[in-house]
């Protein structure tokens, strides 16, 4: 009989748990419908734990990756599909994945059991030994919930990265763990979070010390246009393994640079061992059109980018790995590895010192002397230091790019150069100013009845020139025409291009050149005897405000820049000027512009420039940028007023 009674209340207690569970799960859905009513699913809870364990003489590492996502809304099959990402130095293994099915007050487990690996091939890569395992969630509606783990295996410690905390969803809870002896030292770094939304506690227990991040109520990550990397603005931590020690002493694996670079240089002490004859041919050529070294310099490094076509290979350690310059020489092609080493083998055939220099595109907001991993950089280039101790950045990928300029995407970076096995520099890319990147724009105009005729020369240098090229280059005649309408197109949608030929455009050292005719119908206003015309045909940055309250990343630019224009339009017969507008100007760190107006007998000049000075404005110079467009914005409201003599 007690027995009896005794079963009776566990089965009761077992009920009323389960009755409270299920309450909690609605409970759970309606308190987060309505924390979230515009989201169509959160995450409940996201979590990374990396276990490090030292394993003879050596680290193994791997990483347990949960997610558990609540649906709020009905129209959510977006989020059906998933894709889990592995690769050569991380490899997945174990992958589970379930929907939770909320039917009549409680949940139906359904198992997905069909996961396809795929290639991860990226337009732009030739060959990405990257994959990933494609599948997709049964049964996705609102209250439902999908689950989904796996392992991820990381080969070599140093790629160890970190966790970044924001998502595309918001997070009640979301954690990233590290598990390691005593024996190993980790370095970590947060980075982003001012406001103290990740929350970090270290402790030891049983001989295994725990670094733990944890945060809440994580909102969702929005993207606004112009964003740079998030690792630029989120909150994320950075880790890695400085050394270990073992039976055998201690093992230093990322304790500094120098170990960073002792690494990188083993990807690059065998190679060039042999010239090929076609190489010596090459390089002797450049050497009887060049007047001193640097010529030579400047003349290998066009010839690298002139014949060797950029295709990228990530596969293994050949992703780290350059070939040899007399394979790449022999092929024709190859990824930035393959070309910056062609260029030091190229100029070391020509007796010309130059070096592998490792960086980071801007991309990766890291430096080489903040956290000495592989995380820093994701490029290679050559470098060259002039007599006079001039350091001249030599990257093979930039089409259209004149010597001496960096590409526009390692602006303002660390280069690791290596000068030998023992030696190396960290020298920083410097941001080109806006005088060096250069439009000018030089228009005739006239009025004709109802339309405004003109013909234009537009000039190209610096980054406008390599940026224009890239477009100008193209197979497709219509393609460049709508790339020429755009860049010289202005006053309105009513532009039409009548005709353009384009100068020095594989000319690097020399502006690219665009002659041009146009028309644009219905532009001007007649009045009476009166003549409105606004010259401002080209209204860079009209009222283009930021929103202070809602935007909260940063917004990048690709270069710094100035434009000219230089405007000049005959008056037209038996008018004169009855309104001229006043001359402006405006400077600030950002962004600024000066107009000018004049009158010479019969014709009106015009003549305005406008700069934008930032690689990278920050929320705090948002104010400022506002202040900056408003002012520009009414400065381009100003109209020239003709009238009857």
């Amino acid at each position: 009989m007690n027995k009896m009674k005794k079963s009776g209340l566990t089965i009761g207690f077992v009920f009323i748990t389960m009755l409270a569970s299920q309450a909690q799960t609605t409970d759970l859905w309606q308190v987060n419908k309505t924390k979230f009513p515009d989201e169509p699913a959160i995450f409940i809870e996201r979590s990374e734990v990396m276990t490090i364990s030292i394993k003879g003489d050596s680290l193994d590492v791997y990483t347990d990756q949960k997610e558990d996502i609540l649906h709020l809304k009905e129209q959510t099959e977006g989020y059906s599909s998933r894709h889990v990402y592995g690769s050569h130095f991380n490899q997945v293994k174990d992958i589970k994945a379930k929907t939770l099915v909320w039917d009549k007050s409680r949940y139906k487990e359904m198992n997905v059991s069909d996961f396809k690996k795929k290639n991860d091939r990226d337009d732009g890569i030739f060959y990405d030994d990257s994959y990933y395992y494609a599948f997709n969630y049964p049964s996705i509606a609102s209250h439902n919930r999908t689950q989904l783990e796996y392992r991820t295996l990381v080969k070599d410690p140093k790629f160890i990265s970190g966790f970044v905390f924001s998502s595309y969803m918001p997070q009640l809870k979301t954690s990233f763990i590290i598990k390691a002896p005593k024996e190993v030292e980790i370095s970590y770094s947060m980075l982003n979070d001012k406001q103290g939304v990740v929350h970090f506690k270290k402790y030891e227990k049983s001989g295994t010390v725990y670094y733990e991040w944890t945060a809440e109520d994580v909102a969702s990550l929005k993207h606004d246009d112009g964003s740079p990397s998030i690792r630029y603005y989120v909150p994320h931590v950075v880790c890695y393994v400085k050394s270990y020690t073992t039976k055998k002493g201690k093992v230093n694996v990322l304790s500094n640079t120098d170990d960073l670079y002792r690494w990188c240089y083993t990807f690059i002490e065998n190679l060039n061992k042999e010239q090929s004859p076609e190489m010596v041919s090459i390089v002797e050529k450049i050497k009887t059109e060049s007047k001193n070294e640097e010529e030579v310099v400047k003349n290998v490094f066009y010839w690298v980018q002139n014949n060797i076509k950029y295709i990228a290979f990530e596969d293994g350690m050949r992703g780290l790995t350059p070939h040899n310059g007399n394979y790449v020489c022999e092929k024709r092609y190859g990824d930035c590895k393959d070309m910056a080493n062609l260029i030091v083998n190229l100029l070391d055939i020509a007796g010309v010192k130059a070096y592998h220099t490792w960086i980071g595109t801007r991309d990766l907001p890291y430096k080489y002397t903040e956290v000495p991993t592989p995380l820093v950089d994701n490029h290679m280039i050559a470098t060259y230091i002039t007599k006079d101790g001039q350091y001249i950045f030599l990257d093979g990928t930039g089409d259209h790019t004149k010597y001496g300029f960096p590409s526009s995407m390692i602006q303002g970076k660390e280069a690791l150069i290596g000068i030998d096995r023992d030696h190396y520099e960290i020298k920083t890319v410097p941001e080109i100013p806006k005088e060096k990147s250069v439009m000018v724009d030089s228009i005739s105009l006239a009025l004709d009845e109802n339309m405004i005729v003109g013909k234009g020369t537009t000039s190209l240098r610096g980054y406008p020139k390599v940026f224009g090229g890239y477009e100008l280059d193209r197979a497709e005649e219509a393609d460049v025409k709508k790339y020429v309408t755009r860049l010289v197109g202005r006053g309105s949608n009513k532009f039409y291009l009548d005709n353009y030929t384009v100068s020095n455009l594989k000319n690097n050292d020399l502006p690219t050149k665009i002659n041009y005719s146009f028309r644009i119908a219905d532009y001007f206003q007649k009045i009476g005897d009166e003549i409105y015309v606004n010259l401002n045909l080209n209204k860079d940055y009209y009222n283009a405000f930021i929103n202070v309250s809602l935007r909260k990343s940063p917004r990048e630019l690709d270069y710094k820049y100035t434009k000219e224009e230089f405007y000049t339009m005959s008056i037209p017969s038996g008018y004169e000027v009855e309104y001229l507008p006043p001359n402006e100007k405006f400077d600030n760190e950002l962004l600024g512009y000066t107009t000018e107006y004049k009158q010479s007998g019969q014709t009106i000049s015009f003549t305005k420039t406008f700069y934008l000075n930032y690689l990278m404005m920050q929320p705090d110079q948002f104010n400022d940028w506002n202040d900056a467009v408003k002012k520009v914005s009414e400065a381009y409201k100003e109209s020239i007023i003709l009238k009857k003599k």
